[in-house]
């Protein structure tokens, strides 16, 4: 990753997605996504890598709900260590993701 300081600093970079890991969380499965510093910005090239990368990475994550929760740290919790990713809760669309602060029910 590369940054130019300044103000309105350009990024390059090739890695949006740093890890991404599986474990058990409050009801089940959750998937653990540790976005780069430069995927945290929330470019549209940054929120389309992470995607693809993720995706890649992790075919489970494809799912409707998984990428509406992921849209949703985009925008509100990018600053948060990891990104938490639940395949059981249930798709409810972007809005009502948001509305549950990106934890459905």
């Amino acid at each position: 990753m590369l940054r130019l300081a300044g103000p309105g600093a350009l990024w390059f970079a090739g890695t949006a997605v740093e890890d991404a890991a599986w474990g058990e969380r409050e009801g089940g499965r959750s998937l653990a996504v540790t976005p780069s510093a430069w995927a945290r910005r929330g470019s549209d090239a940054a929120r389309a890598l992470v995607r693809r990368q993720l995706v890649a990475a992790e075919p489970d994550a494809g799912s409707a709900t998984m990428l509406d929760q992921l849209r949703c740290h985009e925008i509100g919790a990018p600053d948060k260590a990891t990104w938490n990713l639940e395949p059981w809760r249930p798709d409810v669309g972007l809005a009502a993701t948001i509305r549950a602060l990106c934890n459905p029910v």
